[in-house]
């Protein structure tokens, strides 16, 4: 036997190592350190956002940054909530902009719902075209409508109310896309027995498809809650009264008038409270929103 043959015999008895399972494995170690890394960068800035808001202002501002606060108090709460003395109305404002997202989803789902069944369901010539231009306008920069809407909102005699803030932003493609995504993923077959069974048209919608696309509208009406939530730039071009100011417009009144004095735990404490509605909306639905997302297209045709 040579000594080739003798290589080839001992390589053939070492056991055999699955490059590929060994990859399978590396990946399986790697990602959850990799999602703990970037969850704490992501979450670094709201953790130093919370501990600063419960330090006092002569605290806020010293360097190094401490991460815990040594002496913890609920002033910067009070000061922001009960009395703020600089002309800031933090609880109005929490108001108007909850009025104002709540009735823009309201709009959102009343007017989108309908509509997408319409483009899924019904058959109209142009039908698919409609759609596709409607859906094209995603890709469009929202800088170009501000002044046609400024325009049509100030021949309307609308300006500096909080419908200048709610109606613009009620139909959103983003919202019709997704919703018609789901209808067509909903078999057909419900709805010709629900007819069979005597429902119209109305009846089907409601009863049948409604309850069938249920994480879909919870992911629409979040994400609409959301960006009105956060919505700074149109409030900004069409309210003037600060009566009405939603939270954005105060907050950012609020870094104004606090920054000069050092008041870094006030400004943070206002930003906290701003937080709060949309950790809770995201707890609370947080499941049908996943199941949404990972849904949304399915039903492509």
């Amino acid at each position: 036997m040579t000594h080739t043959d003798l290589a080839t015999k001992s390589l053939r008895a070492m056991p055999q190592i699955s490059t590929g399972k060994v990859g399978r494995q590396a990946r399986k170690a790697v990602f959850p350190i990799a999602v703990f890394v970037f969850s704490l960068l992501w979450f670094a800035p709201v953790l130093w956002m919370l501990s600063t808001s419960f330090k006092p202002n002569a605290d806020a501002a010293t360097y190094p940054v401490t991460w815990i606060p040594k002496n913890p108090t609920l002033e910067n709460y009070e000061t922001i909530l009960f009395n703020p003395d600089r002309g800031v109305n933090i609880v109005r404002s929490f108001g108007v902009s909850m009025l104002v997202s709540t009735a823009m989803v309201a709009g959102v789902l009343a007017t989108s719902t309908p509509a997408a069944y319409a483009f899924a369901r019904l058959k109209f010539k142009g039908r698919n075209v409609l759609f596709w231009l409607l859906v094209l306008t995603l890709a469009l920069p929202v800088q170009m409508f501000l002044i046609p809407v400024y325009l049509i909102l100030d021949k309307a005699g609308m300006l500096n109310t909080l419908w200048s803030v709610i109606l613009p932003g009620i139909g959103p493609a983003f919202a019709l896309f997704v919703l018609r995504q789901f209808m067509l993923a909903v078999p057909v077959e419900l709805e010709e027995a629900s007819r069979l069974d005597g429902c119209n048209m109305f009846q089907t919608f409601l009863y049948i498809v409604v309850p069938q696309i249920r994480p879909a509208l919870v992911s629409v009406g979040l994400i609409t809650f959301l960006n009105s939530w956060n919505d700074f730039m149109w409030p900004l071009i069409v309210i003037r009264d600060r009566d009405i100011y939603p939270l954005t417009l105060s907050l950012f009144e609020v870094r104004t008038a606090y920054h000069a004095i050092f008041g870094a735990g006030t400004i943070m404490a206002s930003y906290v409270i701003a937080t709060v509605p949309v950790i809770v909306l995201f707890l609370l639905a947080k499941n049908q929103l996943l199941r949404g997302i990972s849904l949304t297209g399915t039903g492509v045709k």
